[in-house]
């Protein structure tokens, strides 16, 4: 009897049934944590920079013909693009206080974009603006001129 209460004190805990399922769940974190935890933070890395909407750069405005302007900007990331990066543009007059959209958010085909003069006269400043999923960007501006 002795012998036996002996050997059931003296069974070490990795032997058990229990200590061995203690064991395998531990290793199967810290296996899951080696492997998808890089991932899951390479993920939301890339979710924030996607989230980042950028300023508007390289503005330039030139004449097209008599009824229109030609404005030029520097190429957005390829990534944004891909996820939908939209160009909207508003005009404030030069005695005015008030901007008015000039284009709704549209894609910009090699980085142009058509204005109307009608709709931006002389001494009027143009705002643009990138725009992805209702998240606007910080805005630039180029004023027009009377000569091109």
């Amino acid at each position: 009897m002795n012998h036996l209460l002996t050997a059931t004190t003296n069974t070490n805990w990795t032997e058990t049934t229990w200590g061995q399922v203690l064991l395998a769940a531990a290793l199967i974190l810290l296996v899951n944590s080696i492997i998808f935890l890089p991932r899951r933070l390479f993920r939301i890395r890339k979710q924030q920079k996607l989230e980042v909407v950028p300023k508007v750069r390289g503005l330039s405005l030139t004449d097209m013909d008599q009824k229109h302007f030609q404005l030029r900007v520097s190429a957005p990331p390829q990534p944004l693009v891909e996820a939908g990066l939209r160009l909207a543009v508003a005009v404030q007059g030069p005695n005015d206080m008030a901007r008015q959209v000039v284009t709704e958010p549209t894609p910009v085909p090699q980085n142009t974009l058509v204005v109307p003069r009608e709709l931006a006269p002389i001494g009027s400043t143009l705002w643009v603006n990138w725009v992805l999923d209702g998240r606007v960007g910080p805005g630039a501006s180029i004023r027009v001129a009377r000569s091109l």
